[in-house]
């Protein structure tokens, strides 16, 4: 099955927090520089009443949760929306500029608002870095007690993956591995089981390459990534 750009490859550009520079899909692994429009791609796998379970692997919570965001979030028609139309969704602030609905910050905490009562289980393997999540339960993980394979033992489940999980910061500033490659391999491997067993329904990665040291760290540990999960994805 061939890839498919969703949204085609902008260039290695600075994401903030309401930039999205590309997003890939190839069957039900989705690749994207930030975790913006995770959520819009979870959707076609929560019909029909289907109860998942969801793992988060991030240096950061993302589950940042306002009233005002959810209010917004309501008067959408998700389930239907492109993926154009879910990243152009936005509100007027008080400075009269749009303030994008969905961000890498906050999309996390707006599912667990939307979608709490479809989710069995929360599994949070962080650095505990932002905002932590107070609208459901969580099982947490840290670094040095995680990749751990009986997190995923029973139901489905939907990965949200997030590459700078595996870096971490030096004292002079700069961005280093926190794993080894070999650890890393295993993990991903572990992944590629969970999703030809069909017990991972979608898995959702970024690359954040402003949280791994720049675009050429993000996009080599996506490669050492890609290698395990037999995906073909490469950028321009």
């Amino acid at each position: 099955m061939a890839g498919q750009w969703l949204v085609p490859f902008k260039g290695r550009n600075h994401s903030h927090v309401v930039n999205l520079n590309f997003l890939w899909r190839e069957g039900n692994v989705c690749i994207m520089d930030n975790h913006r429009a995770a959520m819009w791609c979870w959707l076609e796998y929560l019909h029909g009443g289907t109860s998942l379970s969801l793992l988060h692997v991030d240096r950061h919570y993302d589950a940042l949760f306002s009233e005002i965001d959810y209010a917004h979030y309501r008067k959408l028609d998700l389930p239907g929306m492109s993926v154009d139309e879910y990243l152009n969704a936005g509100y007027d602030s008080d400075f009269f500029t749009i303030i994008p609905l969905f961000r890498w910050d906050n999309y996390l905490g707006l599912f667990m608002k939307a979608f709490g009562d479809r989710i069995d289980q929360w599994a949070f393997a962080t650095h505990g870095r932002g905002q932590r999540p107070e609208l459901a339960p969580i099982t947490e993980y840290l670094p040095w007690d995680f990749p751990d394979r009986s997190v995923c033992r029973d139901g489905e489940w939907l990965l949200n993956v997030d590459l700078d999980y595996f870096f971490c910061k030096t004292a002079d500033g700069s961005r280093e591995y926190l794993f080894s490659e070999a650890c890393m391999r295993d993990f991903f491997l572990w992944i590629r089981e969970m999703l030809d067993s069909g017990r991972a329904r979608c898995l959702t990665m970024s690359l954040s390459p402003e949280c791994c040291g720049g675009w050429e760290p993000a996009e080599q540990a996506c490669a050492l990534a890609c290698s395990c999960l037999g995906l073909d994805f490469r950028l321009a």
